[in-house]
């Protein structure tokens, strides 16, 4: 043996063998022991020797399979068997900082599932398994024989350690020896095992990720299919063009693309299939998504869009991370939302408001324009459709690929929790994001749950010609409607959340019981007629801006508005900073806040569009209209869907305790965000783009 692989075996044997194996033997001396290091880990190893020793007896509750593996694993071990002790080393120790919160020992996962043991029969192989501990709110403290575990027990998220074993034993196996073992040492103080798994595998059985890997390698081939004879016809066009420059009815169709010759109505070529491979052209989508716009009337909504995405991301990077994540420092945690900089992060669900509010502005916007170019002559049946065509086929993919192929992307400790949302409930709920309906029905588990924007989005757009078509034929009356539906909206957000002693907002924190959040987030959050405020306020903007186009506002008006809407966008994030410190509110100033501060919001956005619009902008103007916003806000449905899933599988993949702070979180964030638009890029050209071509094509050809 060489000298390298001698100083390695010599260090496993020091950290692993003499810290942890020899433990698993003497563990009931050393927690005997009154030593200043030994009260702080001795419950851990106490708890690891009982466990061990529950697997490898003769016990009828244990599989005679697990047993035989566990004292074979313990024997090698005791033999110096390099594999062996990486099992035992893989799994979870005491670590600093206990005090402070670090009670996740979630061990070393890929030591764990990568390691195999040869025995002269058979390869041994491990799994792992996490066990969370809970001590109930009445135990007898002055039983319990470790101060520190006492410590361990008052954390706002149980303490979980990770355990590395045969494979062949059970959850129900590990189940048992981990309560027997607790019993033994602890008075009321349970273990359960939450997750028990090695590596994803099955892939060539599982023909729904099959079938979902078959649909990604199709929509690829069509994109090269398209992207090469798109080149093949530009080469040709390029090629006539250069014959007949003398030909003056070449002129016209000189600098039209091709795929513009596809949506023209009188156009023969290129021929239809040609057009249809068209859509999927790389080349003609990556040139329609970058292409930096020359300005435009609304081009501040391109800044809003990419922002409040941003912030979105930021959000959900932070409250995600509390889910998915172990933090060695809790105490910071329940801390962050207390701070005066944190209540633009306690309140980011107000960017959605700021969605709703564009979302009512452009259906307006586009719609009133056509009735005003139709004579109120519009096909209401392909306006639905038109929408349904734009939202589903891309978010279905989504669902599918997390349904069916997210669980082989990645592994780690906690992977099947991280995507439980994604792959579990995906495969059961999935169809109900093709009706909108996932607001609605089971929503404990709905699939990809962020997307319950799209489904309240989607049932205001199909009431939403109620008010349009009155707007557009008898302006009173579509205002008095709007005025009922604004009015209606607030007082039922108003009742059911006093009635029901619910949160004024979604805190981040736990200073409201998990159950009284999950309701509030079924009946008022995702709910339309509790989130429609936002939306008439957009209606309403757009209305405004179709019909004055100028706006003339002395100075002081400009600067008074200014001020008006920032100081209530200001109090709207920071009323509820007393309560992120622990002091809620009332049930009545709840109630009114609930009701009324996204419809406030909606109102600050909305000046900020018109100023822009009209002139009085200023520099807040520029920004938002930056051209460079363009092609990032054309990215935003693809951002919206698919940012959850891409920081969840990061997530998931994290093998260690991360210890919290600000700049973790905005470094994780920004790589949330590049990672996320990144592969937006990719979804966009292989799947939104080519469908929106397609629906025109189709759409002006049938026409």
């Amino acid at each position: 043996m060489g000298e390298n692989q001698k100083a390695k075996t010599a260090i496993a044997r020091f950290f692993v063998y003499n810290v942890f194996f020899l433990l698993i033997t003497q563990a009931n001396s050393i927690a005997a022991k009154s030593t200043l290091f030994g009260n702080l880990t001795a419950p851990y190893l106490t708890f690891l020797d009982d466990l061990f020793y529950n697997l490898e007896r003769a016990d009828e509750k244990i599989s005679d399979s697990c047993k035989a593996d566990t004292r074979k694993l313990i024997n090698l071990a005791r033999e110096d068997d390099i594999n062996a002790l990486k099992i035992l080393d893989a799994s979870g120790k005491a670590s600093s900082g206990i005090l402070e919160g670090a009670v996740y020992s979630i061990g070393y996962y890929s030591e764990c599932i990568n390691t195999f043991v040869q025995s002269e029969k058979r390869t041994l192989k491990s799994k792992y398994c996490l066990i969370s501990f809970n001590a109930s709110a009445d135990s007898h403290q002055e039983e319990i024989p470790h101060a520190s575990w006492q410590v361990l027990t008052q954390r706002s998220k149980p303490p979980t350690i990770g355990l590395c074993v045969p494979q062949s034993c059970t959850t129900e196996d590990i189940q048992h020896a981990t309560t027997y073992s607790l019993h033994n040492n602890f008075d009321d103080i349970d273990g359960r095992v939450t997750i028990c798994h090695g590596d994803h595998t099955g892939f060539r059985t599982d023909v729904g990720a099959i079938v979902t890997l078959c649909i990604l390698m199709f929509f690829i081939v069509l994109g090269i299919i398209g992207t090469t004879r798109d080149f093949m016809l530009t080469y040709k066009k390029t090629r006539e063009a250069a014959h007949t420059v003398s030909d003056h009815s070449a002129e016209p169709n000189k600098n039209v693309s091709t795929i513009e010759l596809c949506q023209r109505e009188e156009s023969r070529d290129p021929s239809l299939v040609d057009c249809y491979f068209l859509a999927f052209s790389f080349r003609t989508n990556a040139k329609k998504l970058f292409t930096l716009p020359k300005g435009g009337n609304i081009s501040s909504i391109d800044g809003l869009k990419f922002l409040s995405m941003a912030l979105i991301i930021l959000g959900h990077t932070f409250s995600f991370g509390t889910q998915n994540l172990y933090f060695s420092n809790q105490e910071a945690i329940q801390q962050a939302p207390k701070d005066f900089l944190s209540q633009i992060l306690a309140n980011g669900t107000l960017a959605v408001d700021t969605f709703f509010v564009i979302s009512g502005l452009l259906v307006t916007y586009v719609t009133l324009k056509l009735l005003a170019k139709s004579k109120g002559k519009v096909n209401w049946i392909y306006f639905y459709i038109h929408r349904y065509l734009r939202l589903t086929p891309l978010m279905m993919f989504v669902v599918l690929f997390c349904a069916y192929l997210l669980p082989y992307v990645s592994s780690g400790p906690n992977w099947p929790n991280s995507i439980e949302m994604y792959d579990q409930w995906c495969r059961k709920n999935g169809w109900l994001n093709a009706l909108y309906l996932h607001n609605f029905i089971n929503t404990e588990n709905m699939c990809l749950s962020h997307t319950w924007y799209l489904a309240t989005d989607m049932q205001m757009y199909i009431i939403v010609p109620i008010i349009l078509f009155p707007l557009y034929k008898y302006y009173k009356i579509g205002v008095i409607i709007m005025v009922m539906v604004l009015a209606a909206t607030t007082l039922t957000t108003a009742l059911i959340t006093a009635i029901n002693n619910y949160p004024a907002i979604p805190y981040i924190s736990n200073i409201v019981p998990l159950n009284k959040m999950n309701e509030y987030y079924k009946n008022v959050y995702i709910k339309p007629y509790c989130r429609m405020g936002p939306y008439i306020v957009g209606i309403g903007i757009a209305y405004l801006l179709l019909h004055h186009k100028e706006l003339d506002l002395k100075k002081r008006i400009v600067a008074l508005l200014w001020c008006l809407s920032t100081a209530a966008g200001l109090t709207v994030i920071y009323l509820m900073w007393p309560a992120n410190k622990g002091i809620l509110p009332t049930a009545a100033e709840a109630a009114a806040y609930s009701a009324l501060a996204r419809t406030v919001w909606g109102l600050c956005i909305g000046w900020v569009i018109i100023s822009c619009y009209y002139g009085y902008g200023g520099f807040i103007n520029s920004i938002l209209s930056w051209s460079v916003f363009a092609p990032l806000s054309r990215l935003t449905y693809c951002a919206y869907l698919i940012h959850p899933v891409v920081m969840n599988v990061y997530y998931g993949s994290t093998e260690s305790a991360i210890v919290f702070s600000q700049s973790y979180m905005i470094y994780t964030f920004l790589g949330n965000l590049t990672i996320t638009y990144a592969i937006s890029i990719i979804c966009s050209l292989l799947f939104e783009s080519p469908i929106i071509g397609l629906e025109k094509i189709f759409y002006k050809k049938s026409s």
